[in-house]
């Protein structure tokens, strides 16, 4: 599986504009600071047992084809097989490739955290979408319609949310914590504390689930 890489300027970075993605639509005024949402107890958004015997993080982008791969043919079986029965705990964290990547995880993040699976389901859907509107222009327009769907219902709250510093700051300690592994493309699992890239195993959820089984097996009985 052939692996996107992120541009190293977003690392330094991550003080984009929304208006840097597409035309902005409205008035000129500043939007007031949105309150960022509380944080998470751990960097990154947990599905499963606190206590389940392994752990795995995803890093990834929604604007990552491969990660769309792994999010809609494989995510279904690790949920099912693995997350629902208590054996894997599994922690997505934003990884993003560019600043389409940043204003869409400043969505989900303001959207709550009982919801950030909801907007990435959404992203992941409409990547597509995602890719057109950025090459017509209409980026914006996109993401206000996929925000509006999960309670961020106009621009002004929008703008509030794309530029919250709390968010951003977030995101770039996410970022930092990929650098600690060594991570440098997406989609890239951390499985119990070893690296993991997005080979074979990450192709199908057949695959995934012999990879993840052999983990298991691994683990003191």
């Amino acid at each position: 599986m052939s692996l996107i890489a992120r541009p190293s300027a977003l690392v330094t970075a991550l003080a984009f504009l929304i208006a840097a993605c597409g035309s902005a639509t409205g008035d000129d005024a500043k939007p007031a600071p949105a309150e960022a949402p509380a944080a998470p107890a751990v960097l990154g958004h947990v599905k499963g047992a606190a206590d389940a015997p392994l752990t795995v993080i995803e890093y990834a982008s929604p604007t990552c084809s491969h990660c769309k791969h792994f999010h809609d043919d494989v995510m279904p079986t690790v949920d099912e097989k693995f997350i629902a029965t208590g054996k894997v705990k599994f922690i997505y964290r934003e990884y993003p490739l560019n600043d389409i990547d940043v204003a869409a995880y400043a969505i989900a993040n303001c959207a709550g955290e009982d919801k950030f699976f909801d907007v990435l389901d959404d992203l992941f859907e409409h990547q597509q979408d995602i890719f057109d509107a950025s090459k017509s222009g209409t980026i914006k327009q996109i993401l206000l319609d996929i925000a509006a769907r999960h309670g961020i219902t106009d621009e002004k709250a929008f703008d509030a949310c794309t530029t919250n510093r709390a968010i951003r700051q977030r995101i770039a300690d996410t970022i930092m914590t990929g650098d600690i592994f060594g991570v440098h493309a997406t989609p890239t699992f951390v499985v119990n504390g070893q690296v993991k890239p997005a080979d074979q195993d990450a192709r199908s959820g057949e695959a995934f689930e012999a990879y993840l089984n052999g983990e298991l097996a691994k683990l003191p009985q």
